[in-house]
């Protein structure tokens, strides 16, 4: 798995915890902040999720551009290797 590809999956595993049903007053999760940190994504308790949900799609849609770039553009994704 290229770096870039682990990148992706990275920040889509990490968008899925931001963006996963709360309640209003409850706060993102320690943990799920250290993984915002080693991805660029500065936040604390009282940073708003749907600013770190529009963040992060921001950059999956960034990652994704060049990945498919990387591999000649929108056609079928190039097979694993077995």
């Amino acid at each position: 798995m290229s770096e870039q590809e682990l990148m992706l999956l990275q920040v889509g595993q990490v968008l899925s915890k931001v963006a996963r049903p709360h309640r209003c007053d409850e706060a993102i999760p320690v943990e799920v902040q250290a993984n915002l940190w080693q991805l660029g994504v500065p936040c604390d308790e009282a940073t708003p999720r749907e600013e770190l949900i529009a963040r992060l799609w921001a950059r999956k849609r960034a990652l994704q551009v060049n990945f498919q770039s990387a591999w000649g553009g929108r056609r079928p994704t190039p097979p694993a290797a077995a």
